[in-house]
């Protein structure tokens, strides 16, 4: 919440009156300041060492006017779909600035990235190096690659666990010289780098360093048996979701990266080698708030709760997986947070409650509730279709002036792509 500002009790954001977002757009509603974007971007980018290039996870919020805005402060594209490749192209990102994930690649997206010409595709098995070859063989086109690694070091204090012990992602440690040599046997294929992602949401950045220090280790054995133009430390920059946690320090980090990246390069010749990261969540999820409304309050046996417009096809993360999402009501921002209440969402199933109970001042019908820290994995990651109700509308907000970034879905959307005929076709 310290991003946002309040008027006569009023949320505010980026200068404009949240009611006045409210009664222009109604609720649910999803509201992106992109100046708050801009200074985490810059934060990073004007810390770290000028040869590591920072690529944004379109994963994290893949609204293309937030990824377009990105793109023009100078970052690439880290996507893990062809969804996303499209979506990424839509917002300008050349291919040569777009590098492709994914341990589940069909051979349909290896083929539309290769006529897309991305700059990389980060290979996570042998049978995926092998049918990238085919494929870029018949496409008539080397593409070039890195190996993504699962290393043999464990992170015990990364939430999000995606390297270290078994994984479904990357290639194990053990069998890095194998894969390797398979790639240099490979006509169509080149091998320029690696790629080590270990988890997300890392607030210490100490063990994110300890981490990059890992690879830059495998980095080097790695590059015994080839030139090393890219290494790619993935991402897992973290932002704090409550007062107890702390921020990621990006000051620190960026000092100790500039370290570690000295002490190689005095071993190795890294001259020739580019660095990357991948953070997504670091950069948008503190510009998001989700604003929904209070349609119905209740006690049931002595505990009390708040029925809101907005439930897990809208919001499913804050409700469902992180109970810690700062919440507020924006109506009331000066009012102390004295009484414990259940939020519900609209939809007819247990699922769709917070199942815990949060602080708020004494809630009333029409309160909006604003749940911050929802620029990323907010409408992207949730149950769009579920129970059929209609999808929220998406806003950007940059310098006191708003605009629409997604329409307000409509009930007729749940028939998308349904053959017509089978709308009203009587089944026996």
């Amino acid at each position: 919440m310290k991003n946002f500002k309040q008027k006569d009790g009023i949320l505010k954001i980026g200068d404009i009156n949240v009611l006045t977002l409210v009664k222009e757009y109604a609720t649910p509603l999803y509201v992106y300041d992109v100046e708050i974007i801009r200074k985490q971007y810059e934060s990073l980018k004007h810390s770290i060492p000028k040869e590591v290039k920072i690529f944004y996870a379109i994963k994290a919020n893949p609204n293309l006017s937030i990824c377009s805005f990105l793109r023009s402060l100078g970052a690439g594209a880290e996507i893990a779909s062809s969804g996303e490749l499209y979506l990424a192209l839509k917002a300008g990102f050349e291919g040569k600035d777009i590098i492709f994930n994914g341990p589940g690649k069909t051979d349909e997206d290896i083929q539309y990235a290769i006529q897309n010409n991305v700059l990389l595709i980060n290979i996570e098995s042998m049978d995926e190096l092998s049918r990238l070859n085919t494929i870029a063989k018949t496409e008539e086109r080397i593409i070039k690659v890195c190996l993504r690694i699962n290393p043999i070091h464990v992170v015990t204090s990364v939430k999000m666990q995606t390297g270290g012990g078994s994984q479904k992602f990357g290639i194990d440690e053990e069998n890095i010289e194998t894969v390797i040599q398979l790639a240099l046997e490979s006509e169509w294929v080149e091998l320029v780098g690696i790629h080590i992602y270990v988890g997300s949401q890392i607030l210490d950045q100490e063990v994110l360093l300890e981490n990059i220090a890992n690879t830059l280790h495998i980095a080097c054995r790695a590059a015994k048996h080839f030139t090393l133009k890219y290494i790619n430390f993935g991402g897992g920059l973290g932002v704090p979701y409550n007062d107890y946690e702390p921020e990621f320090n990006v000051e620190h980090f960026a000092k100790g990266l500039t370290t570690l990246i000295n002490k190689v390069s005095q071993e190795h010749d890294l001259s020739q080698t580019q660095f990357f990261l991948e953070p997504g969540r670091f950069l948008v999820s503190e510009s998001g708030i989700f604003l929904t409304k209070v349609l119905s309050v209740k006690e049931s046996r002595g505990k009390r709760y708040a029925i809101i417009d907005g439930g897990i096809n809208h919001a499913f993360l804050p409700i469902r997986m992180n109970k810690q999402y700062p919440t507020a009501i924006a109506n009331k921002m000066r009012e102390p947070n004295e009484h414990a209440i259940t939020l519900g969402g609209p939809l007819c199933t247990s699922m769709d409650v917070f199942t815990t109970e949060v602080k708020l001042p004494n809630i009333a019908l029409n309160d909006i509730i604003s749940i911050f820290n929802s620029g990323a994995y907010g409408f992207s990651a949730s149950m769009l279709y579920f129970l059929s109700g209609t999808m929220p509308a998406e806003i950007i907000v940059q310098n006191g002036k708003s605009f629409i970034a997604r329409q307000r879905g409509r009930k007729e959307d749940f028939l998308l792509n349904c053959d017509e005929e089978m709308k009203c076709r009587n089944l026996s």
